[in-house]
């Protein structure tokens, strides 16, 4: 069954995300990335931001600790309406065509949470999320997410537009190429 305007029905952009997604899994399940991610896991919650800045976003750190993006994957920052404590995402963006119904798959990295502490009602999902920034330095500081009025997510967006909360932009590790 085709979708009105589209080139493309649900079964193929079904397949098409999984064999995305399959990438992500063979990534994330390497030894290296266990590694790391046990790693950062071991140190309390509150640091966390910080390694993710230092050894997640840093292609070098990630290559002296033998863990090497493929060509395709993204390891970013994000944050969400929810507030749920976002570390990291790694993210595959699908191919053009699917962009009008869906652009990418990606798994995501929170820090520990009890699952009743992130609502899940539509009004706190889909409110404006905190800016990355924002919400690392709340979560290095111990702060509830969940207790930070709304105002502030429009004020954390608008800081971050005009960097002058450096601490956490958002980052794409790209993989160098090689050329012969």
């Amino acid at each position: 069954m085709n979708y009105e305007g589209l080139e493309f029905d649900k079964d193929e952009l079904s397949t098409a995300m999984r064999l995305y997604y399959n990438d992500i899994v063979e990534f994330i399940t390497q030894p290296p990335f266990q590694a790391l991610f046990s790693e950062m896991m071991a140190i309390p919650a509150k640091d966390r931001p910080q390694y993710v800045h230092d050894i997640w976003l840093n292609p070098a750190a990630l290559a002296a600790q033998g863990l090497h993006v493929p060509d395709g994957i993204l390891i970013q920052t994000s944050a969400f309406g929810d507030r749920r404590p976002t570390l990291f995402v790694v993210k595959k963006y699908l191919p053009e065509k699917y962009h009008c119904a869906w652009e990418n798959v990606n798994w995501t990295f929170n820090n520990d949470f009890a699952e009743n502490d992130v609502p899940n009602d539509p009004e706190s999902s889909w409110r404006l999320p905190l800016s990355v920034s924002v919400q690392n330095a709340l979560i290095a500081n111990e702060c509830d997410l969940q207790a930070v009025p709304a105002d502030l997510s429009a004020l954390s967006q608008e800081l971050d537009v005009t960097e002058i909360v450096k601490s956490e932009k958002r980052r794409t590790i790209r993989p160098a190429t090689t050329h012969e």
